[in-house]
């Protein structure tokens, strides 16, 4: 059989007419090696020295083959140099090695393995490869699903907690903050102690007063403001820096008396400017020396220490 009547067969047929005419390591050939082994005169007859000649491999009968030398253009066209020299394999590094990857780590491995694909079909492969790489990563961080707390749709806040009360806080040196809240049955232990008519025609108001080393009860000064109905908060800006402040939160009367609701806590407005105290005589260095050295010890990386090493005299 020829050589053009051998290309046409495929490579089962090809390794099957090999095994037909008692040869065997036929597992590495390729298409080519066996068209030139099986085209070589008296392949049939010829020992496995004779009939691996042309291909550049050793094929012996019963034996797996050695390693494969690279072949040469004449080699595999089916041309038998006058003397070949066994091709050198390059030698195999972490990069690769020199005008050929070499399968030394995943991405090439998948290289290797993608010879015979199309291109569109490697492109996809490594596609999903970078998306499969990518969730690799993120589930070092995945800590799985985790249970949502139980939730009280229905929650209302409360509009009060069932009782009378007012808060003072400090904001700036110039102002105040205030906010209250009344208990549901305020408004008719009013009136049924003043008459609905009294409490109708009352203001409600905020009385601030001047507490500055003194009390509510005898304060410096007080004025008051008047607050909008179900206002629950108001700002206050004071009259005097850098005092004391307290505030009433109640009702004047058509006749002008004043009638407690509810008294808030005592704040101290803050100074304007800097500090006027400072420290007579500020700690340096060498008193701090001189203090760890009474006790022949100085600051360390311990318990009370000042950093790592410490330091201390020498």
């Amino acid at each position: 059989m020829n050589r053009n009547e051998l290309s046409g067969k495929t490579v089962q047929e090809l390794r099957a007419l090999a095994k037909a005419a008692g040869l065997t390591g036929l597992s590495a050939l390729r298409k080519a090696e066996l068209v030139a082994l099986l085209a070589a005169p008296g392949s049939g007859r010829a020992d496995s020295r004779t009939q691996a000649r042309g291909t550049g491999r050793k094929v012996t009968a019963g034996k797996k083959p050695a390693k494969a030398a690279s072949k040469t253009p004449t080699e595999v066209a089916g041309k038998t140099p006058a003397k070949a020299a066994t091709k050198k394999r390059p030698k195999v590094s972490g990069k690769g090695t020199v005008g050929k990857r070499v399968a030394t780590g995943g991405e090439d491995l998948d290289e290797e393995k993608g010879r015979g694909l199309a291109p569109r079909t490697r492109r996809a492969f490594s596609v999903y490869r970078t998306i499969g790489e990518q969730r690799i990563k993120a589930s070092k961080y995945y800590l799985g699903v985790q249970e949502a707390p139980d939730i009280d749709d229905g929650f209302v806040f409360p509009v009060t907690h069932g009782e009378d009360i007012v808060v003072l806080m400090v904001r700036d040196p110039y102002w105040l903050f205030a906010y209250w809240e009344f208990s549901p049955d305020l408004h008719d232990n009013l009136v049924a102690r003043l008459g609905e008519e009294t409490v109708r025609n009352s203001r409600l108001v905020l009385r601030v007063y001047d507490v500055t080393d003194t009390d509510a009860e005898d304060p410096l000064s007080y004025h008051d403001i008047d607050v909008a109905p179900g206002a629950r908060d108001w700002y206050i800006n004071v009259t005097r820096v850098e005092s004391d402040y307290c505030i009433d939160i109640g009702l004047i009367l058509p006749d002008g008396s004043f009638v407690v609701i509810a008294r808030s806590n005592r704040v101290s407005l803050p100074p304007i400017g800097p500090s006027a105290e400072v420290d007579e005589q500020w700690v340096t260095l060498d008193s701090l020396v001189e203090i760890y050295s009474l006790d022949k010890r100085g600051p360390t990386s311990g318990s009370g220490g000042w950093g790592s090493g410490g330091w201390g005299r020498g």
